[in-house]
């Protein structure tokens, strides 16, 4: 199994956390399977070498070729028997209204095909990038594609945008009055740009910031589960359990015992 992070230009770095190249022969050792879980990070994914499947509601289906994975309160499994290699871009939580013109709103939870998003110009996108050779040209390609479709920041939605990394800086354990303390806004109206750019209510936004920050500290301080719900901001352990089985169908020493090894910092 072959993981590439590869961290953006100065230029998108304020919406793009980094890009991802995954590639491994599953046919030669074992199949793969992969929880996905509950994410505030949309992301956009091309197939170089299909074979993905992903599996929800005891339905399995083969995985778009090229797509979005938006950012998501559910969860699902991805699986492959087969050699797969896949490229990725993940996304800051507010990226998609200045990259892509639309409310992060409406794709909440949803896995869509690239040509089904952005039509034509989707289409060509992913031709390019599948024609490429290694991480690197995919990683130019995609840059430079994003580099002409940024669009600057509303003036009206800044506060909410500093709003929504205050959050992710303080892990979720933020509370809303302080939050809204920061704002020049109504609450209705900061709620309503909250969900447009994030596609998710405060509240809610900050449970899956808490989950997240939980599983990255769990993995890499090699933590109890009784200290992982402390540091994170849990009532207790029953509080993170419950979380856990929201976000991912299951409790958190099952969701532990799978190989997670692609969420270990380098």
């Amino acid at each position: 199994m072959n993981y590439e992070k590869v961290y953006p230009k100065e230029s998108i770095k304020h919406l793009v956390c980094f890009f991802w190249n995954f590639e491994a022969d599953f046919e030669a050792t074992s199949s793969y399977q992969h929880s996905s879980v509950a994410s505030i990070y949309p992301k956009l994914a091309f197939q170089y070498i299909p074979g993905m499947k992903i599996s929800k509601n005891h339905e399995v289906i083969n995985l778009f070729n090229s797509g979005f994975q938006s950012q998501t309160d559910t969860f699902c499994q991805l699986s492959a028997e087969q050699k797969v290699g896949v490229f990725g871009i993940y996304f800051q939580p507010y990226a998609i209204p200045f990259l892509f013109g639309l409310p992060t709103s409406e794709i909440t939870n949803q896995n869509i095909e690239i040509a089904e998003l952005l039509g034509e110009e989707g289409v060509f996108l992913e031709e390019k990038v599948l024609n490429c050779v290694n991480t690197q040209e995919r990683v130019a390609v995609m840059t430079e594609y994003l580099e002409q479709r940024i669009n600057k920041f509303s003036t009206r939605l800044e506060d909410t945008i500093a709003a929504i990394q205050h959050i992710v800086f303080h892990k979720g354990s933020t509370k809303m009055i302080e939050v809204l303390g920061r704002q020049f806004l109504s609450q209705r109206q900061f709620e309503r740009n909250f969900k447009l750019l994030t596609g998710f209510s405060p509240k809610n936004f900050s449970r899956i910031v808490r989950f997240e920050k939980s599983i990255e500290n769990a993995i890499n301080q090699d933590l109890s589960l009784t200290e992982v719900a402390l540091q994170t901001g849990y009532f207790d352990q029953s509080h993170m359990i419950r979380e856990f089985r929201a976000f991912t169908g299951k409790n958190p020493v099952a969701y532990f015992s799978e190989d997670l090894s692609l969420f270990v910092k380098e």
